[in-house]
């Protein structure tokens, strides 16, 4: 099958400070330690479905940290579905900065991030979890704009796999100009690994995230991803950027060999896999937040 393109590569849509900073907050999440000194501190929450991601920015606005922590018990498509559960995981995740950080009590601001096409007082919930653990919430994303600010992206579209949903934005400008989000993600790619072998959902999901299972697992998942696939190609479609912007996958969801391409196949134009896709959203937040608070671009 034969795809439209728009010189969609890594190489020419994302910059090279771009990756290397992605880079670094992706080695923070094993990082028994800071990457680097601070005075302030920038948090970025972000309430994933199947996983809570916590990232530090400095006053610079370079990384210090981040955590990774499971959600699924509180969170579902994307929305907090046991509140204090959702608290409670991120307690988790402050407990592990804190001790990486050298125990110091720090202050810091927060900020956090939503899917599409929620209502404005679900979102609210997110900001409401960011002030439930002591951190004034001074940012309140829509998850699309993170991301393309993460990756450094004024002109294109961000297909976003997250655990539970699809997300599909246009940026134009810097600025969302469509966006949706649909049902399919990672946890249905689990759901169904878990079905076709007869295991239980936590073994389908050990299976999924080992890499050296991904070729031989890769077929009986395909179709999700194809369903993916036609998810951002309608969209596309409807707002009249198919085959006309550079597409970028984020998201831990499509985090697996094969994804890209069969995407792709099914969208009839080229996707490329953005690099540390899990950590794009956590550390857009944070920048994000530290934009706001300082303006400009972080170092």
């Amino acid at each position: 099958m034969s795809f439209e393109t728009c010189g969609a590569t890594i190489n020419n849509v994302l910059s090279e400070q771009t990756v290397e900073k992605l880079a670094s907050i992706d080695k923070a999440l094993t990082f028994d330690g800071p990457l680097t000194d601070w005075d302030e501190l920038y948090l970025g929450f972000d309430l994933g479905t199947t996983n809570m991601k916590l990232v530090a920015l400095n006053e610079s606005g370079q990384p210090v940290s981040a955590v990774l922590n499971d959600s699924r018990s509180s969170i579902r498509d994307g929305v907090i579905v046991d509140y204090m559960a959702a608290i409670e995981g991120m307690e988790m995740c402050l407990k592990t900065l804190r001790r990486r950080l050298g125990d110091l009590d720090f202050t810091a601001m927060g900020a956090a991030a939503y899917p599409p096409g929620i209502s404005q007082r679900t979102a609210q919930v997110c900001a409401n979890i960011v002030e439930a653990l002591g951190f004034p919430c001074m940012g309140l994303y829509e998850e699309p704009v993170v991301a393309s600010v993460a990756l450094g992206i004024e002109n294109g579209a961000i297909v976003d796999i997250g655990g539970g949903t699809t997300g599909i934005a246009v940026i134009q400008g810097g600025e969302v100009v469509y966006s949706a989000d649909e049902p399919t993600g990672g946890t249905h790619v689990t759901l169904v690994l878990a079905g076709a072998l007869g295991i239980s959902f936590d073994e389908a999901e050990r299976l999924k995230r080992d890499t050296k299972s991904h070729r031989r697992i890769f077929n009986i998942i395909r179709p999700v991803f194809e369903k993916m696939g036609v998810i951002a190609r309608d969209h596309l479609d409807k707002s009249g950027f198919l085959g006309k912007v550079p597409v970028v996958i984020v998201g831990g969801g499509a985090n697996i060999e094969g994804a890209p391409e069969a995407i792709s196949q099914a969208m009839g134009s080229e996707a490329v896999l953005a690099p540390y896709s899990m950590v794009v959203t956590p550390s857009g937040i944070a920048e994000c937040l530290w934009r706001r608070c300082h303006g400009g671009h972080g170092k």
